[in-house]
């Protein structure tokens, strides 16, 4: 008996090169089902496809296909409700390509639809062991670039936890956002909303003086005085004691920050952090050289006027 059925079947999947399990119309090459329907549409765009289902309303089907137009083959997982035009996901055996919430990846990996209908998210879930968030890594490209790079989120408390770039040389070559929106460049933990650990260069920089923004406004005293008591140096950077601050190696030319708190300790600001580092707002000071610039311009032409006055009395 068992022979007779072996050989009924051998002789329907010749006839018909079809084979259905828990269904009697099978559509495709191999079809398995939990029961006699069809979980999806019959009506399908795919051919040569295994499809596993179930036929309740939350069913999830698996397709291993061929487009019908031969132009790329799939490997695909859905819902029966979105059959034939929402995939939750598509894989292109043919191309590599990778759709999340797409049926037509046109990248390596493609996520969320084109219309908007499904809408673009990944989430990065934390490692359970470490200070590290979610982390995505770039490699070198196969000319020029040199390292790899990753951006990832760190941070053992709430305080110093940032989102980071950074290239796999250094942690501190690249770009740090804190969680209060401290940016930080070349430096891991800004103390300012922009924290440049190097040079900067720029057409222009302005900064934010319009009078309605402003209150207790009143002249400087002394202005004149207050210039001649600041003493401008030239120096170099401790580039042997302080390496983590991209110092650069060239004379420069400046001021001595303690000394100038002791005579415009406006312009001076101080690094929130133990050893409070001072900092020199060197554009504050234009506004004390151009009142010391004038007062002095009125002692010259005090001075003028007299030297006319002793001209006359000689004649």
């Amino acid at each position: 008996m068992s022979r007779v059925v072996l050989l009924f079947l051998l002789i329907s999947t010749g006839l018909y090169a079809q084979t259905g399990i828990g269904t009697t119309t099978p559509v495709n090459k191999l079809e398995v089902v939990t029961t006699a329907a069809d979980p999806a549409s019959s009506g399908s765009s795919v051919n040569g496809n295994l499809r596993l289902g179930a036929t309740s309303t939350n069913v999830h089907v698996l397709d291993f296909g061929l487009s019908s137009t031969s132009t790329f083959s799939w490997l695909q997982a859905r819902s029966k409700s979105a059959y034939g035009t929402t995939y939750n996901l598509a894989l292109n055996p043919i191309g590599g390509n990778v759709g999340i919430g797409t049926s037509a990846p046109g990248s390596l990996l493609t996520v969320g639809r084109a219309d908007g209908t499904i809408p673009a998210e990944l989430v990065l879930n934390p490692a359970a062991t470490v200070n590290e968030g979610g982390q995505i890594s770039f490699r070198k490209s196969l000319t020029g670039s040199t390292v790899d790079w990753t951006i990832d989120q760190y941070g053992t408390l709430s305080s110093n936890a940032r989102l980071r770039i950074f290239s796999g040389v250094t942690e501190t070559n690249g770009i740090a956002i804190l969680e209060n929106g401290n940016v930080g460049i070349g430096i891991n933990a800004p103390t300012t909303k922009l924290y440049v650990n190097g040079d900067i260069t720029a057409n222009s920089i302005a900064g934010t003086s319009d009078l309605r923004y402003k209150t207790n406004v009143r002249s400087i005293t002394s202005p004149l005085e207050k210039v001649k008591s600041l003493h401008g140096v030239y120096f170099n950077w401790d580039q042997k004691s302080f390496p983590d601050k991209n110092f650069s190696d060239k004379t420069e030319l400046g001021f001595i920050a303690q000394e100038v708190e002791k005579v415009l300790p406006e312009v001076v600001s101080k690094d929130k952090t133990p050893e409070e580092y001072r900092s020199v707002k060197y554009d504050k000071v234009v506004a004390l050289l151009v009142e010391a610039i004038k007062e002095q311009q009125k002692q010259i032409d005090s001075l003028k006027s007299q030297v006319k006055k002793l001209k006359r009395k000689k004649k």
